[in-house]
């Protein structure tokens, strides 16, 4: 297994890994919600967070043009719906794993420390499909549908791009659910084969090592979010 895939997989029996986090239609916006209503595993469907956790947020507009969106200080947050494509950022900070428990801090001056790791994570929703759409928005890592994934069904395969910054990175492992479906190839692709209808997540994380002294790694997850009829 490879060192990222077996870190990741550690971490994810703590809480700052536990829930999904995903963009649900509301009217006229769309509210960023965090739980495990499309999860198999066991918790509440939502769960309250801090909206100063969400850093930024940037919308693709009807017309292919980028803009930052304002992010509104109360949680859980609005934004507006009217975007074809919608990526928020949601950063939890330092997080240290002692013998005793799991907290949400920097592991310095902690002791009985197993692991530690600072957590960021982006999703980001194609709510209609124009060509803009097939390309990354450029800024941090994210997932990008080759085609447009809003016209198949459960049992198609779609095409994706894994990408930081814009530039496609290899050996990535992917989730689709809460499977790990394999890793990207060396140009940043991966065919993932849908398997249900309704609201579909497909994740990756990224880690790196940190230098800081504040936690050992950098775990940064990247969702893409759609929904299918059928």
């Amino acid at each position: 297994m490879r060192a990222p895939l077996l870190f990741l997989l550690l971490c994810c029996s703590s809480f700052a890994w536990a829930h999904d986090l995903w963009l649900e239609p509301d009217g006229n916006e769309l509210v960023l919600l965090q739980g495990h209503r499309h999860s198999a595993h066991a918790g509440p469907e939502t769960v309250p967070y801090d909206a100063a956790r969400v850093v930024g947020a940037r919308c693709l507009d009807g017309e292919g043009r980028q803009r930052a969106l304002t992010v509104p200080p109360s949680s859980p947050v609005r934004l507006p719906g009217g975007c074809a494509v919608l990526q928020a950022q949601y950063v939890s900070g330092y997080w240290t794993k002692t013998a005793w428990e799991t907290k949400n801090v920097p592991k310095t001056g902690m002791s009985g420390v197993l692991r530690s790791w600072h957590a960021a994570e982006s999703v980001k929703r194609i709510g209609r499909w124009l060509p803009a759409a097939g390309q990354p928005l450029g800024q941090g890592l994210e997932i990008t549908p080759l085609r447009d994934p809003l016209t198949l069904v459960s049992g198609d395969k779609l095409s994706l791009l894994v990408t930081d910054d814009g530039k496609p990175l290899a050996g990535l492992p992917v989730a689709y659910g809460d499977d790990t479906r394999g890793v990207t190839g060396a140009d940043g692709r991966i065919a993932i084969r849908l398997r249900h209808p309704g609201v579909q997540l497909i994740s990756t994380t990224l880690e790196t090592p940190m230098t800081d002294g504040k936690a050992d790694r950098s775990l940064r997850s990247a969702t893409l979010q759609f929904e299918i009829a059928r």
